[in-house]
């Protein structure tokens, strides 16, 4: 990380990072021959420098050399994974996932974004999806943090707590 940042490439190396991990992610084949001991490493490394050579920095390609030269390779989607979370942790990025029953527009979603960005006081980006079984409403996740405001868990706390009063027997 401090390397890329000294050499001014780390937005370059996340990029390459992003890239390295959604072909391990979206490639079975390219998995496959990764995880393949019978493989032997300088194919790995040729098959690697074939597929990144013109793609990625050089001194990503070295480090995935080195990777596979020490056999292991079958980390390479963690290590991926975990230099994007340190990225994002140096350049103070948070993530936030919102699932909503009905999609936001723009300029709500923007304003949600500005609150966001003041209540963490850092960047926070914002992955949305549309799940019609919240019924209504949406549940949001920044980092560990959730705060659930959709209807169906609204419900379900409601039906909580009927049946929790149905069980108290009152004495007279």
């Amino acid at each position: 990380m401090m390397v890329g940042a000294e050499n001014q490439c780390l937005d370059a190396l996340k990029a390459d990072m992003e890239l390295l991990g959604d072909t391990i992610k979206g490639n079975l084949v390219f998995r496959q021959m990764m995880d393949n001991p019978v493989i032997k490493p300088p194919q790995k490394r040729k098959v690697m420098a074939e597929l990144f050579e013109k793609r990625v920095h050089p001194m990503t390609l070295n480090f995935i050399n080195i990777i596979i030269r020490n056999r292991r390779e079958l980390l390479l989607a963690d290590v991926a994974r975990d230099f994007i979370d340190l990225y994002e942790k140096f350049k103070g990025i948070k993530r936030a996932h919102l699932v909503s029953a009905a999609g936001m527009d723009d300029r709500s979603q923007q304003q949600l974004q500005q609150q966001l960005n003041m209540l963490f006081k850092a960047d926070v980006q914002i992955t949305a999806e549309i799940n019609p079984d919240l019924i209504g409403g949406f549940v949001l996740r920044v980092g560990d943090q959730q705060y659930d405001a959709s209807l169906s868990s609204g419900l379900e706390r409601i039906r909580k707590s009927l049946k929790s009063y149905r069980s108290i027997k009152v004495k007279l």
